[in-house]
């Protein structure tokens, strides 16, 4: 027997809401460039995987900080109009 934990899907919740999160808010950087559809897809993706790894209470900080990351460039490309490049 192995006391080791495996990686299933449910242990990779908070590190998929962390990395979409973070890339998301990397679109946003770069709204300019026209990336932000990516980021308007990415950050709601971001908060729901991090939901749902709060759900699972599996790697919760890591669940509660892709979830916040996710929720800062949707809740910005709410506000923003698309083609008006911030000042």
């Amino acid at each position: 027997m192995s006391s080791r934990v495996e990686d299933t899907p449910v242990s990779l919740y908070g590190s998929v809401s962390l990395g979409l999160g973070v890339i998301s808010l990397a679109c946003m950087a770069f709204y300019s460039f026209g990336v932000a559809p990516l980021a308007f897809v990415l950050g709601p993706l971001a908060v729901t995987f991090g939901i749902l790894g709060l759900y699972n209470k599996v790697n919760r900080v890591k669940s509660a900080i892709g979830a916040f990351i996710g929720l800062v460039p949707t809740g910005l490309l709410l506000l923003l109009p698309f083609g008006v490049a911030p000042l």
